[in-house]
């Protein structure tokens, strides 16, 4: 998930909202979304759907970037 988590974070960071902000928009810890953010833990889609709300993005602005292979290798591996 590490790609994706990158995108979040590039998001998060062009819309200048810091984590403790979306963290909170999110019902989430500062910390999870820093482990997030780190690729270091896998996210479920329910998470990934809460940070794509809480940065006021459809999902489909992360996940139009990779291509159909990629999202299958990142969510399914």
């Amino acid at each position: 998930m590490k790609p994706i988590a990158s995108e979040l974070k590039a998001m998060r960071i062009s819309k200048k909202i810091s984590q403790e902000s979306l963290a909170y928009a999110c019902g989430l810890s500062r910390n999870y979304v820093g482990v997030i953010e780190k690729g270091e833990n896998r996210i479920s889609l329910e998470v990934f759907l809460k940070l794509c709300a809480g940065l006021q993005i459809h999902p489909s602005e992360i996940l139009d970037k990779f291509s159909k292979e990629d999202l299958e290798t990142l969510l399914f591996e």
